[in-house]
């Protein structure tokens, strides 16, 4: 996966794999991840890298939830 997918598609992967929002959001920032299958570890290592600033983080959480964006 590393890199290849946008946020958006490492969110649907999850998603696919039976995580839920909230699995994805407590799981975003951990350094040790819960998981057995690698892909979904590395799903979580993408998102680090995707979310590694509020904004971007932002972005995962209206995304998750289907919030529109807003400009400031």
């Amino acid at each position: 996966m590393s890199g290849a997918f946008s946020m958006e598609q490492t969110v649907d992967v999850l998603r696919n794999k039976g995580l839920s929002n909230r699995d994805i959001l407590s799981n975003v920032d951990n350094s040790h991840f819960p998981f057995e299958q690698e892909d979904i570890v590395m799903a979580f290592i993408d998102l680090q890298i995707e979310c590694s600033s509020d904004e971007d983080y932002d972005k995962l959480v209206n995304y998750l939830y289907g919030f529109e964006t807003h400009a400031s």
